[in-house]
């Protein structure tokens, strides 16, 4: 496919560019080296001018002196010349051969003004300085051999016992001296290609987890953390439209022809939406078979009408994938910003309200969300008057979803789930009325009535089993509100040991400080945390260390997309398993319905695991009839969806 070809073209320059990125690392590694050994060149040097003069005639002095002092001239002319980090590699070499050429001539120097045996010394232990600070090998190689010829000429010009000691002394000298060029080169060349292999793969991951495996595009954590930036800049765009794609008949094409050609439909629809958009568009997959686009030109709405059915009629083209013709439509929702709402919550609602609406009346449409729309959403005001005059202790009970240990194979736990029977509302499902109590305010009043019931429920459970019991993003803010919960536990009589507080990644991120301090002061009164709904949030790796986690919830939708992206959704599954294993926290996988899914988690390593396959949420009573059914065997009657 595409994408996999582009990443071999991107492997293929990474391979053509290795030689020289590897000389621009050893350059950095060597040139804190060089350049460090250019002040005690600078000393010497200039130290050694005094008993020239002392020690030896004027005009032999004059002579070695003055060699001496350009020397140290020059080494400080070349620290300067490596004061840039970014000093290139033939820079350095140069530098280091001029220097090392310059030593060179002293040592010649002062065997001619003092041709003396012992001075040949200054030769050997050149061999070493070379070996130390050249930083390529054909650079010690050659000043190696001009110092050898040198030193064996000069020794034989001498005497016969002179060369016969300095050969061997040579032998000795080139054998430490390529030692230690091999030891330090080594120690370099390993450092520098763990830093240049540890850089490559942290770029990849980067890439990996801002862009979906199957079709290149930007996934969904990276196009909503796009779109709130550009929200958040001043120079924000007075304007944008965002569009949710919905394929009509995806999941039958995966049913009949299998996952394999699934996939290239999906790789295809994704390329013909990024050629029916402009190039400024940002188009993303969001999972499955949705997609989005980010349009931050300024559209009239018949040009909206326009865009959003070119991409329709594209979709509506029959594709031809290994010799099979296949048909799907796309649905489309449009909201506007900042007339549909000023953030990206209230964006992507209204979008997803007009796609909802597209895939019930005009499937394979577009719908733009409208005043008709929003009077739709306006229900939700209905909710929240009825919550304000609700009472809460009446309307408000708690139903319980069994925690299954695979290991242990018994019920463990139970999560406290919230239901609301209103007199004048009927049954409203827990992520409307959530939501509701927390923008009237009603949310801690709320937790607390709901955490009385789920643990006065609890009492009469075995000591082994646990209850969990989920906390809003306001609970997590408000310092009352953990007072209070700390309050009713402790009220309870329930061992704090065998109570786990839920959070989601969503509620932290409002402020991770202050929800550390909230789950701080739980988890030292003895309390559990369970992070919930791992991978649905944006940045889930930068803050998971710093929470006092007791086990990690992944998100439902690993398992229920096994059926769709089996192979993706199994790794990422396995890769959750093993950072819990790493980070010494539970893994719990939610979601899990049939025997197919239960094989999948249980292979990828998690012990833990809720979803009807163990058991639908239940009432109290039946909650305790659970337990006692299993009666000690381990084997609950598991109840199908």
């Amino acid at each position: 496919m595409q994408s996999t070809d582009g990443l071999a073209v991107a492997d293929d320059d990474l391979a053509y560019l290795s030689q020289s990125v590897l000389q621009r690392e050893v350059s950095k590694a060597f040139r804190p080296i060089v350049r460090g050994f250019m002040l005690p060149v600078v000393a010497f040097y200039t130290i050694v001018i005094i008993p020239n003069f002392l020690l030896s005639p004027l005009w032999e002095a004059t002579r070695m002196s003055s060699l001496s002092l350009l020397t140290a001239l020059a080494a400080l002319v070349c620290r300067s010349l490596l004061r840039s980090p970014d000093v290139s590699f033939a820079r350095l070499e140069a530098v280091g051969a001029a220097m090392l050429l310059l030593i060179y001539a002293n040592c010649c120097n002062v065997v001619y003004v003092l041709f003396q045996a012992p001075n040949l010394i200054y030769f050997l232990l050149l061999f070493i300085v070379t070996a130390a600070v050249a930083v390529s090998i054909r650079l010690i190689v050659a000043i190696s051999l001009v110092v050898l010829a040198t030193m064996l000429a000069v020794a034989y010009a001498m005497s016969p016992e002179v060369l016969l000691t300095y050969a061997f002394a040579s032998v000795a000298a080139a054998l430490a001296a390529g030692g230690l060029a091999i030891m330090t080169r080594g120690a370099v060349m390993k450092t520098v290609r763990a830093r240049l292999l540890a850089d490559r793969l942290r770029s990849r991951a980067e890439v990996l987890a801002d862009h979906d495996a199957l079709t290149g595009l930007p996934n969904r954590r990276c196009f909503f953390s796009c779109i709130e930036k550009a929200i958040a800049r001043d120079d924000a765009p007075a304007v944008f439209h965002l569009a949710l794609i919905d394929l009509d008949g995806f999941k039958p094409v995966n049913d009949l022809y299998g996952h394999a050609i699934g996939d290239e439909l999906l790789v295809e629809v994704a390329r013909r939406i990024r050629f029916a958009c402009a190039g400024e568009d940002m188009v993303s997959r969001l999972g499955g078979d949705e997609f989005a686009i980010a349009v931050s030109r300024r559209l009239s709405l018949a040009e909206l009408e326009m865009f959003g059915a070119r991409i329709c009629e594209t979709l509506r083209q029959p594709f031809v994938l290994s010799g099979i013709r296949i048909s799907v439509t796309g649905s489309i929702g449009i909201a506007h910003y900042p007339e549909n709402g000023r953030d990206l919550r209230q964006i992507y609602e209204r979008a997803d309200h007009a796609l909802y609406r597209a895939k019930r009346d005009r499937r394979g449409r577009t719908v733009i969300f409208s005043s008709e729309h929003e009077a739709e959403l306006s229900g939700n005001g209905r909710i929240e008057q009825a919550l304000r005059t609700a009472d809460l202790d009446a309307e408000f009970s708690v139903m319980f979803q069994p925690q299954h240990d695979l290991m242990r194979a018994r019920t463990t736990g139970f999560e406290a789930l919230a239901r609301w029977n209103s007199p004048i509302l009927g049954f409203v499902g827990p992520q409307h009325f959530i939501a509701a109590a927390e923008r009237c305010g009603l949310i801690e009043q709320l937790t607390a009535v709901l955490l009385r019931k789920a643990l006065s429920a609890a009492a009469g459970w075995p000591e082994h089993v646990r209850l969990s019991v989920n906390l809003s993003a306001l609970d997590l803010m408000s310092s009352r509100s953990i007072d209070d919960i700390c309050r009713i536990v402790g009220e309870s009589g329930f061992d704090p040991e065998r109570l786990t507080f839920e959070i989601t990644e969503t509620s932290i991120m409002h402020d991770i400080e202050k929800a550390k301090t909230s789950l701080d002061i739980l988890s030292g009164l003895g309390c559990r945390i369970a992070l919930d709904d791992f991978g649905s949030g944006y940045s889930s790796f930068a803050y998971i260390h710093r929470l006092p986690l007791n086990r990690i919830k992944m998100d439902r939708n690993f398992v229920t997309r096994l059926s769709e992206e089996e192979k993706v959704s199994r790794d990422i599954i396995r890769a959750i398993a093993e950072l819990c294993a790493n980070l010494g926290v539970e893994c719990l996988a939610e979601g899990v319905e049939t025997e197919s899914e239960l094989m999948a988690v249980r292979l990828a390593g998690v012990r833990y695991i809720q979803g009807y396959y163990f058991g639908r949420p239940q009432t109290a009573a039946d909650a305790l009839a659970h337990l006692e059914a299993e009666n000690g065997t381990g084997q609950p009657e598991m109840l199908r969806a």
